[in-house]
């Protein structure tokens, strides 16, 4: 009842009152009106580019097409070298699972009011700590990416081992997101103050495939390109975020079927949650509902939430690449091994719909690179 990993697990009478709760002891909360969580959405992670990394050939009890837990993509992270890369350092994991805090004061924001706080074997539980010649790697690790996550998961072990040993600590917010490692490195500009976070890089990994590699190559070999619907009819998508096109996809097979309540759902303002609805109706997955602003699925969105992970993957490729913006963008990362910039990208667009806007081709590109990012680190 009180450990909310994210704000939108805040109950009601949270939210209403901007209320946070923190642990301080054993059994024991504070509440407070606390500025408790750190954004993930605003980070703009999808921009930076995925490295491919590979596990050793011998590794066998481990498959990087099923990772079904935290620790499991912890695992995989580690024996494929993803840490050593971003910490460029060899780092051996030490520190792992539940423990107690020692006592250590701090200070948590609320309405520009500082308040003092003093904790004294609060629970924690630490993902994965890595450590290497100079620095100690405290990871939290989620499955999926979420909004935001509680500060609360970095700081608490921050703080307990800042005070046992000498070496640089490191706070990592890590999230196994459909087939892509994404590291958030941050820092605490103040010991003492909880709210003092500071992302300092974002690292993003994929385990190489060859056999997946080929599948999505043999995939956009046999595409049939398709011209572009009116843009009043069916725009090019503005939905940056193609793990929130799949979860837009799920809402609307579960009955969340207006742009209003996917926007609620997803944490979007409502215009957002239109832009997710046209991009699946882009896809031919969803089409307009027998109510006023409402929507259903297409047959094909149907045999879509049917299908297991990976065919499923396979099958959004196929209608993502069709459309010739996103045929010409995928074409190019083939051929160049690279995604290309940009500017680039929008002349694609203009060459395709010349009469858009540029702040529309702006956005659009945008859209058009995340998705051919989710394609790259598609488990296939």
């Amino acid at each position: 009842m009180a450990k909310f990993d994210f704000s939108r697990q805040l109950p009601s009478v949270f939210r209403d009152n901007g209320l946070g709760i923190l642990p301080i002891k054993n059994g024991e909360y504070i509440i407070g009106k606390f500025n408790l969580f750190e954004t993930i959405k605003n980070t703009k992670y999808e921009d930076i580019d995925i490295k491919k990394v590979e596990l050793p050939s011998f590794i066998e009890t481990i498959d990087p097409d099923n990772i079904y837990s935290e620790s499991n993509a912890l695992n995989v992270a580690s024996l494929s070298g993803m840490f050593k890369d971003a910490f460029n350092e060899e780092l051996y994991e030490t520190i792992q699972g539940k423990m107690r805090t020692n006592t250590f004061n701090f200070i948590i924001s609320s309405n520009n009011i500082d308040n003092n706080i003093e904790v004294n074997g609060a629970a924690i539980e630490i993902d994965g700590g890595y450590e290497s010649k100079s620095k100690v790697v405290l990871v939290e690790a989620k499955n999926s990416m979420p909004e935001d996550f509680v500060i609360r998961q970095l700081y608490y072990p921050y703080r307990h081992w800042k005070d046992k040993v000498m070496k640089e600590i490191v706070p990592v917010f890590f999230a196994y997101d459909n087939g892509i490692y994404n590291m958030f490195i941050y820092s605490f500009e103040d010991l003492y103050k909880y709210n003092s976070l500071k992302l300092n890089e974002i690292k993003r990994y994929m385990i190489s495939s060859k056999s997946a590699e080929t599948i999505k190559k043999e995939i956009f070999e046999g595409i049939e390109v398709v011209e572009e619907l009116p843009q009043e009819e069916v725009p090019l998508p503005q939905a940056d975020s193609f793990s929130k096109v799949i979860g837009t996809l799920e809402l609307v097979n579960n009955d969340v079927c207006t742009a209003n309540d996917i926007a609620t759902e997803l944490e979007f303002d409502a215009r957002q949650g239109k832009y997710y609805i046209d991009a699946l109706r882009y896809l031919d997955l969803v089409q307009r509902g027998d109510k006023v602003g409402e929507y259903k699925l297409t047959p094909n969105g149907f045999a879509l939430v049917n299908m297991d992970i990976k065919t499923r993957n396979e099958k959004m490729i196929e209608l993502i690449i069709k459309h010739k913006p996103f045929y010409d963008t995928y074409n190019y990362y083939l051929t160049n091994e690279e995604i290309p910039s940009r500017e680039m990208i929008k002349e694609t667009i203009r060459k395709y719909i010349p009469n858009m806007a540029d702040e529309t081709v702006n956005r659009r590109a945008s859209t058009i690179r995340g998705w051919i990012q989710w394609i790259i680190g598609a488990q296939v």
